[in-house]
């Protein structure tokens, strides 16, 4: 027995012994290995080494191991460290970084069509944080060393092929490429199908889009619009629909198809049955309420007022307003308020005062006396101008009159580049320079520098770029004119770039377009020819003020109103909010958060409260009227009724003082 126990660990102490030489063996080779195929490179410039490592057991941290970490050979690295970051993104090229920028890491460099790499196409992220090598550039790829004489390879456009030799590598400076879509594929109209070479290895144009053929565009309708979802494409539904007071006559669906046609016939928008004003081409009103003891700021003469207009209420001297004080012309015909009252004023009261009548950004308040009847006035800084009334009177009812104005900044109408020329500078706020000039060959007409001036105009001329008679390389062999080539956008309009003999100034084909919750004013449709856009009152101007008749096309931006929502008042303490409705009222909850223009809102006092300040507020253009919420105080009288009376029970009444 005791023989077969020396047996058994003479045979362990064996195996123990060839265990331990082969992890010795493997070590050593691991080593050699690392070191020969990472080895350290001494007197690294502009490198940290970490700490020196054969085995990841050199390596005290659990966090790190023995990696290959460039010039500095294997080193002790923590795999999870991130490098500093790089640009994502480099003039005319792009950089792709995989995984990450983790250790290891590898960012490579690549370059768009006609420019070529300089410098490293790799750089790793290494164990010191840092990213080998410099970051490289893109330059332009030049043709046998004429880069200002010849362009590369043409620009590419998807389902399009252009007239040039495929064969060439090159092309002279001032040759031009005519493009089409293949069949199947078409074009908008007003698209740049051309390609100039215009020196220094640059393709201008084209700018297009080819897209599967489908119906024609439908032009927009009268008083309203028509929306295609999608565009343009085989069996696209077309739908119809009518701005505020109009009605559609006709299908208010359209169906594009198959052979490339609207099915059925463009409807109609015919305004509803309201009463319409000649002169005013719109819904009017006819005289506004009657409040005793109260004048509006309507001119005595006017006796019919169009749709969105807005009336102010005041009381006579000696006389205390309550309630709400404006009255506005409906799209129905017909006026919304006010619900006011004029109370005679108690010549005994004690003198009021107002609470603090609040600031406006961009501009400054004069006044600092608030007890009544004293008035504070606003004015806006350089480069504002002032929306609203500018002075306030702080009434006997220790309110102030009006609401608080704003300071909007100035802004011209937007401008683009001269036809043939350019703009250097942008912006249409007060103050901004705008500098034109034209290429060689092309003199300038008009002024070479205008100014957004405080009036919202421009100073100097509309400038423009003409074929300059004195130059002999106006004109080159071809005897047609070779110019920068500006694609017809919504923003300028403009396209330049066409032969000189064939720009001319035609008429706009069609008046401008409508836009939804507002209208435009317009003279005629002839080339230089404005229209402007205004919104209804609760909406806010989004997009250009203005739209310009350029070359049979209006251009410009096209602006949009986007409708103006009041805050929520939030919860009134020992009381509660209604908000006004045409069947009733109905409590106001503080979540809600669509409060638009006209709506009316009413403050209502626990019992053993009573209300200090207006019985209501109105939603006017995105504020309310009035400003100040009030309060409900512990009650020492008894409740009084209400003072004002509806509209229809003053109609019995024969008190005017209108």
């Amino acid at each position: 027995m005791l023989a077969l126990l020396t047996r058994r660990r003479i045979m362990t102490s064996k195996f123990t012994l060839v265990l331990l030489l082969y992890i010795t063996l493997r070590n050593i080779q691991h080593t050699l290995a690392s070191e020969d195929s990472c080895p350290r490179e001494e007197n690294v410039i502009n490198r940290t080494c970490l700490k020196r490592c054969e085995t990841h057991e050199d390596c005290v941290s659990r966090k790190k191991k023995c990696l290959c970490d460039g010039k500095c050979g294997m080193s002790c690295v923590n795999k999870n460290i991130r490098c500093k970051a790089i640009n994502t993104k480099i003039s005319n090229g792009k950089v792709v970084i995989f995984p990450f920028n983790q250790f290891g890491a590898v960012a490579k460099y690549s370059c768009v069509d006609s420019y070529k790499l300089v410098g490293l196409f790799m750089r790793v992220c290494q164990g010191d944080l840092s990213w080998s090598g410099e970051e490289p550039e893109c330059v332009l790829n030049t043709v046998d060393g004429t880069e200002k004489n010849q362009c590369g390879d043409p620009p590419t456009v998807h389902h399009a092929e252009h007239d040039g030799d495929k064969s060439l590598k090159g092309y002279p400076n001032g040759h031009m490429l005519d493009y089409r879509c293949k069949k199947g594929f078409s074009a908008r109209r007003d698209s740049v199908f051309r390609a100039w070479c215009v020196g220094g290895g640059v393709w201008v144009g084209p700018n297009m889009t080819c897209s599967h053929a489908g119906c024609p565009l439908l032009p927009q309708i009268e008083n309203g619009r028509v929306e295609i979802l999608p565009p343009s494409m085989i069996a696209s539904k077309a739908q119809y629909s009518c701005f505020q007071g109009f009605h559609l006559a006709g299908r208010a669906t359209r169906t594009c198809r198959p052979d490339g046609t609207w099915d059925g016939m463009e409807p109609s928008c015919e305004r509803d049955r309201c009463e319409i004003d000649a002169k005013f081409n719109m819904v009017v009103c006819n005289q506004p309420p009657s409040i005793e003891n109260a004048l509006h700021n309507a001119p005595r003469e006017q006796a019919r007022f169009p749709a969105g207009t807005e009336l102010m209420y005041t009381c006579r001297s000696t006389y205390t307003a309550s309630g709400y004080q404006r009255a506005m012309c409906k799209g129905d015909g017909t006026w919304s308020g006010p619900k006011m009252a004029c109370t005679k004023s108690d010549d005994t009261k004690p003198e009021t005062d107002c609470k603090y009548p609040g600031e406006v950004s961009n501009g400054r308040r004069e006044g600092q006396d608030f007890r009544y009847p004293a008035k504070v006035t606003y004015f806006c800084n350089e480069g504002f101008q002032l929306i609203g009334n500018p002075v306030r009177e702080c009434q006997i009812n220790g309110q102030w009159s009006g609401s608080l104005p704003l300071c909007n900044p100035i802004r011209c109408e937007k401008l683009g580049p001269p036809l043939n020329g350019f703009i250097t500078g942008s912006g249409e706020t007060y103050n901004t320079v705008l500098r034109f000039s034209c290429p060689e060959g092309y003199k300038l007409v008009g002024s070479a520098e205008r100014r957004c001036m405080s009036d919202g105009e421009w100073s100097g001329q509309l400038s423009r770029c003409q074929v300059s008679t004195n130059d002999p390389q106006a004109r080159p062999e071809t005897q047609r004119s070779i110019s920068p080539v500006t694609a017809p956008t919504q923003k300028t309009g403009t396209i330049s770039g066409l032969p000189e003999e064939e720009a001319w100034e035609a008429p706009c084909s069609a008046q401008p377009p409508n836009i939804e919750n507002g209208r435009r004013v317009y003279i005629g449709w002839k080339h230089g020819d404005r229209a402007k856009y205004m919104c209804f009152q609760g909406f806010r101007l989004r997009g250009d003020l203005h739209m310009t008749c350029r070359f049979g096309r209006w251009v410009g931006s096209r602006p949009y109103c986007d409708e103006i929502f009041c805050p929520n008042p939030g919860k009134l303490e020992n009381g509660k909010i209604h908000k006004k409705g045409q069947i009733g009222k109905f409590e106001f909850k503080a979540y809600i958060v669509t409060i638009r223009h006209g709506d009316r809102l009413l403050y209502e006092c626990d019992r053993g409260y009573e209300l200090d300040g207006a019985s209501g507020a109105t939603c006017v253009d995105g504020n309310w009227s009035p400003i100040d919420k009030p309060e409900c105080k512990p009650g020492q009288h008894p409740i009084l009724h209400k003072l004002w009376k509806p509209i229809e029970e003053q109609a019995h009444s024969n008190q005017y003082y209108l």
